[in-house]
């Protein structure tokens, strides 16, 4: 059955990030802890998240509009960022830090979402390289502490005045490299991954399936729903992270 709950999972996670631009993780994770080993989640989870941003970018059949002023400087920082996101899991429960990310998340997207509703300019907290970078190196630091490694990019797009399409690309594109950099990252431990063939090429396809299905869904998106629909996606991952941590503190 294994082959088969990777299956429906990667299909499912491709069919929410191929819409909104974010959520992969957010779905596939959960499933494949049931039936995988930690590491092997976490690169299945890379590998099958490398693919589907692959297809987003350049198997839709136009130009990708990624905004590499907004993400250099993000992508940049991520990568001291993912080298203290490893020593803080081991120096700290991993359940604690998922709790405190998940709060974080749903309080920054509550603000955004107030900000949002009242149409006080989208672009107007702190900004600047200080903020990517800022940005950045939490963004890698949760990635490899916690496994969500994409809300704080996406809230800090969500922020600004580009357009839902540069929005989705620019989020595939950090997914794409900030997945080469987790997976770097992890090559010391991917001796304990013992993820098989068979359920990895299984992925693969489901993910191509999912992107299909996803990519349609956002051509037929009314655009002033994006935002809004993105926040929601953040928001879950925030409910997600805290009841993930509290099942494992409790």
């Amino acid at each position: 059955m294994t082959p088969v709950i990777v299956g429906l999972g990667a299909f499912a996670a491709a069919c929410v990030q191929a819409t909104t631009g974010i959520g992969f993780a957010l779905v596939l994770s959960p499933v494949l802890f049931a039936v995988l080993t930690p590491t092997g989640v976490i690169l299945a989870v890379t590998s099958l998240g490398l693919e589907l941003n692959l297809l987003v970018l350049l198997g839709e059949r136009r130009r990708p509009r990624v905004a590499w002023g907004e993400l250099v400087p993000i992508l940049l920082a991520a990568i001291p960022g993912s080298v203290c996101g490893v020593l803080l899991l081991r120096a700290l429960p991993k359940a604690a830090l998922q709790v405190a990310v998940g709060v974080a998340l749903i309080c920054a997207a509550g603000l955004l979402l107030r900000r949002t509703a009242a149409r006080r300019p989208a672009h107007d907290g702190p900004s600047g390289v200080s903020g990517r970078l800022a940005v950045g190196f939490g963004t890698g630091a949760l990635g490899t502490s916690t496994g969500v490694s994409g809300p704080p990019v996406a809230l800090w797009l969500a922020r600004t005045p580009l357009t839902p399409s540069e929005v989705r690309d620019s989020l595939s594109a950090s997914f794409l490299v900030l997945g080469a950099i987790a997976f770097a990252a992890l090559v010391p431990v991917l001796h304990r991954a013992h993820l098989s063939a068979v359920d990895l090429l299984v992925g693969l396809g489901c993910v191509v399936g999912g992107h299909a299905v996803g990519s349609r869904a956002f051509a037929r998106l009314d655009p002033a729903s994006f935002r809004p629909l993105l926040l929601a996606v953040i928001l879950g991952a925030g409910v997600a992270s805290i009841a993930a941590g509290a099942s494992a503190l409790s």
